[in-house]
């Protein structure tokens, strides 16, 4: 088998994913395809040893990990510090989804090995202690984590990585209104990373450090800071997997007049799917119903999405009218929907929808009833319905 610059690479790619997925002994026959053909295929030598140095995992520790990196070249080791920091990560971040956290020693032993090797390998790398930090928040040992935080990075570190863990050790500590604007800093620099940091939360803490994210929220909304609100808010969404529906509502009303609409529909989306819950003919259901469904037209219409708009403000003005009406008025406003409503029947009327053009028409007529063009177009379609020629 001859292999080429593109197959080499594709091989390699293979193999590091054998090995993230545990199958080593597979990922090894890759490495070996490879350096069959470039026996001096640095990434393939590197990859290889890597493996076996796993395979065999249970026999070494910390110094046999170390004393086999130092052994390599600047380039090589390198790469083999990059491969185990990310091995490990993909590990633990397995492990505290599959355990809930605290988690117990013998599933983060491996860990321990891989972050403990590579500090002491080069403990200038802020990543190396991240990652032996979070190790340490995954067994719940968080007086040694906090610690280790403050030690590499200070008391109030400027790295919005360092200052996401302080938040972690915070929530353990329930200093919930301080952990979530740390954690909200994460959002900022790395969204994807917020995740996992609120799974190094124990469930009932990360919920209170949720009420705190939504709670600081609201004050920041009522000063029209929307953006900080905005973090705030994806905080406790994510902590709570969103679940808690006014959370989703509250971040809905951010994206909106952050002018993030398309953001918001999808939000009130989530929402609006678990209308209809245990009583439906509630009064403070109906009227938290129809407040979504007119905040999702309001948002609908700006992103010209009518007709799906005028379909949420029907179904609004047919649970509750008169509540319905008020937040027309304090949104699109009564006249610029019943336009829109006049533009909605033209189209079916054009279509020869006649009972669809008289829903618009009526509920035109409920938004304003002094459109005149509304009650031409009703005049017209009531003549129609009534002629004996019309077959529809």
């Amino acid at each position: 088998m001859n292999l080429g610059g593109e197959a080499a690479d594709s091989l390699l790619e293979r193999a590091r994913c054998y090995v993230l997925l545990g199958q080593r002994k597979t990922a090894i026959f890759d490495f070996s395809a490879i350096l069959k053909e470039h026996p001096k295929h640095v990434q393939a030598l590197c990859g290889r040893g890597f493996t076996y140095l796993m395979l065999n995992q249970q026999k070494i520790n910390g110094d046999t990990v170390i004393k086999e990196v130092l052994s390599l070249k600047d380039k090589a080791q390198k790469l083999i510090c990059d491969w185990l920091h990310q091995f490990c990560r993909t590990g633990l971040s397995n492990t505290v989804i599959a355990h809930s956290v605290p988690c117990h020693d013998e599933h983060l032993r491996e860990a321990f090995i891989i972050g403990g090797a590579l500090m002491r390998t080069d403990s200038r790398d802020p990543r190396w202690h991240l990652l032996y930090v979070d190790i340490l928040l995954a067994k719940g040992d968080v007086k040694a984590a906090s610690s280790h935080l403050c030690q590499v990075f200070g008391q109030e570190p400027r790295d919005a990585a360092a200052q996401g863990r302080l938040g972690v050790v915070e929530t353990w500590q329930q200093k919930d209104c301080s952990a979530a604007h740390r954690l909200s800093k994460v959002i900022e620099k790395d969204s994807s990373g917020l995740d996992f940091l609120l799974a190094l939360i124990p469930i009932n803490q990360r919920k209170c450090m949720a009420q705190a994210a939504a709670l600081e929220a609201s004050i920041l909304s009522s000063a029209g800071q929307w953006n900080q609100a905005l973090t705030l808010l994806t905080v406790a969404v994510q902590a709570t997997g969103h679940h808690r529906l006014q959370y989703l509502r509250q971040r809905a009303v951010c994206f909106a007049q952050l002018g993030l609409h398309e953001r918001a529909i999808a939000d009130l989306d989530r929402v609006i799917q678990k209308h209809g819950g245990p009583d439906p003919s509630c009064s403070d259901d109906l009227r938290i119903c129809v407040e979504d469904l007119c905040q999702r037209g309001h948002s609908l219409m700006l992103c010209s999405r009518e007709a799906a708009a005028l379909e949420d403000f029907i179904q609004a003005l047919g649970l509750r009218k008169e509540q319905a009406l008020q937040c027309v008025d304090a949104g699109l406003g009564r006249q610029r929907l019943a336009e829109c409503f006049m533009r909605g029947a033209l189209q079916q009327y054009g279509e020869q929808q006649l009972n669809k053009t008289w829903t618009m028409i009526e509920c035109g007529l409920v938004v304003d009833c002094e459109n005149a063009e509304l009650r031409r177009l009703r005049a017209r379609v009531k003549r129609e319905v009534a002629s004996p020629c019309n077959v529809n």
